[in-house]
């Protein structure tokens, strides 16, 4: 069985030109070294169909993309689908579409491309839209159709337009910092401090939803247009708004692309390593000392051809399923993090308990952020293990999931790198920060709790030196420094 036939609809092939002189290409993963060579080739067939004659893969080239429509991306200006009609008998051809536009991303116009990417008309020549009705369910098309379409075939106006401007603008203002891939690894990141982030786990830091929940494409928005502060990603304000959404796309596609590839290493590394087929290759030639490394070697090659086009083919469209799901269920409004209850008045009172919870064995935020928020706590000073390898870190202090070293916020700065509303540092420490050592507090702690703690840390930057933990503090916030309030009260904004 070929790979293409998990594909769900037709994946559409789209030409980037322009976008540079030198040919961008996609980089793989360093694990995919430790595969045997016919593991890589078959990884990179599936991606891109790398250095395979007549092979495009389920990804494609960033200047040749592949548009795999399992995956929940906003490929095209406008998608829908055919819907049942009336069609005059004797007419010579179906100039009128009756339809349902599933989403638009861009208005339609005439002369725009109409494509077919399921039914009937499926990868043959595409048509141009004439006009669309008020209503927006009855396209006209030149030249019409020898027959309808059937019910529920699928089309896209302006194939591609979406992703292939995301691409451009990418190119343009993220691929110097975040790579072509999207492995933070492009020619600048190696002078940033912290790095640029590297989109292929899927994981990002700053989002609006629950602690296991992927970003939403209104977070990514919110990064692309005010930048993250204290950090080296700028805001991009000046883009509009079709601009802003084309790149965040763009985004979840390379996203996207570099989970698929992880799963694909992950699936071949345990059984098909070049350490694991040296030591199968060893076995076997003990086990039959007629049987030379070759033959050996070759049979373990055949089983990998063998699984690879049986039992893989099943896994792999249950992970890319999987995953697809994860990212639509993101969009979906119960997976925001919202505050069951407004926002607990800032007052000394709050900030009190919040300071209290702060320092607590219950929230333990100052053993990272320390007693005066400063970030210099007790675990900076501890060695950490390596999730990945299983052994301590080099050196002491924190590490992200991308393994580079982690600093906790200096709260007394007053700089969020997830926003400064209240919702935002509510959302911090209800659901934590993904891929980082910041824990979810919203099992942990009640609504009211965090609540005090954000009006607390809140005010750290405000307070003296003679006010905070470990410098002589008592145990209450005094009085007169209500005046130091820093935000007025949001809760009516938040609470719905």
């Amino acid at each position: 069985m070929r790979v293409e036939t998990i594909i769900i609809g037709l994946a559409l092939l789209i030409s980037l030109a322009g976008c540079g002189a030198q040919q961008a290409e996609f980089v793989n993963r360093d694990e995919i070294d430790e595969l045997i060579p016919e593991a890589q080739t078959h990884v990179r067939k599936v991606l891109d169909g790398a250095g395979i004659e007549g092979e495009t893969g389920h990804f494609g080239k960033p200047t040749n993309m592949v548009l795999w429509e399992r995956l929940p991306v906003h490929y095209h200006g406008a998608y829908g689908a055919f819907a049942e009609t009336q069609i005059d008998e004797g007419a010579d051809e179906v100039s009128t579409l009756n339809v349902s536009l599933l989403e638009q991303n861009l208005p339609v116009e005439p002369g725009q491309t109409l494509a077919w990417i399921s039914g009937k008309y499926a990868g043959q020549a595409s048509t141009a839209v004439a006009a669309l009705n008020e209503a927006g369910n009855q396209i006209e098309i030149d030249p019409g159709l020898s027959v309808p379409p059937d019910a529920g075939d699928r089309f896209a106006i302006a194939p591609g337009a979406v992703i292939s401007h995301g691409r451009k603008l990418y190119a343009e203002h993220c691929q110097h910092c975040h790579g072509v891939t999207g492995d933070g690894n492009g020619p600048t990141a190696k002078y940033l401090n912290p790095r640029p982030r590297d989109y292929r786990l899927g994981k990002f830091k700053f989002t609006s939803t629950g602690s296991s929940v992927k970003v939403t494409r209104n977070d990514l928005s919110q990064i692309v247009e005010n930048g993250i502060p204290g950090t080296y990603m700028p805001s991009f304000k000046l883009l509009t708004e079709e601009e802003n959404h084309a790149i965040v796309e763009y985004v979840r596609w390379l996203s996207m692309r570099g989970e698929i590839e992880f799963k694909l290493i992950q699936a071949l590394r345990n059984d098909y390593s070049k350490e694991a087929v040296d030591s199968a290759v060893a076995s076997a030639r003990e086990s039959d000392s007629k049987l030379s490394s070759s033959e050996a070697r070759q049979n373990i090659v055949a089983e990998m051809d063998e699984y690879l086009t049986g039992d893989w083919v099943d896994e792999f469209n249950d992970d890319t399923k999987f995953l697809a799901d994860q990212w639509k269920q993101a969009e979906d409004p119960s997976a925001l993090v919202i505050p069951k209850v407004a926002r607990v008045a800032d007052t000394p009172e709050s900030r009190a308990r919040g300071r209290a919870l702060y320092l607590s064995a219950k929230a333990k935020c100052a053993t990272c952020h320390g007693d005066a928020g400063l970030g210099d706590g007790s675990q900076t000073l501890a060695v950490q293990k390596n999730p990945t390898t299983n052994t301590d870190y080099d050196v002491p202090g924190l590490f992200d999931d991308w393994g580079n070293p982690l600093k906790p916020r200096n709260l007394a700065t007053g700089i969020y790198r997830g926003g400064r509303r209240p919702l935002d540092l509510y959302r911090r420490v209800h659901a934590g920060i993904s891929g980082t050592p910041m824990p979810a507090f919203g099992t942990v702690l009640k609504d009211e709790e965090i609540w005090d703690i954000v009006n607390y840390v809140m005010h750290i930057p405000f307070e003296s030196r003679d006010q905070r933990p470990g410098d002589g503090a008592g145990e209450s916030v005094p009085a007169s420094t209500e005046v130091a309030t820093v935000a007025p009260d949001e809760s009516t904004d938040i609470a719905n």
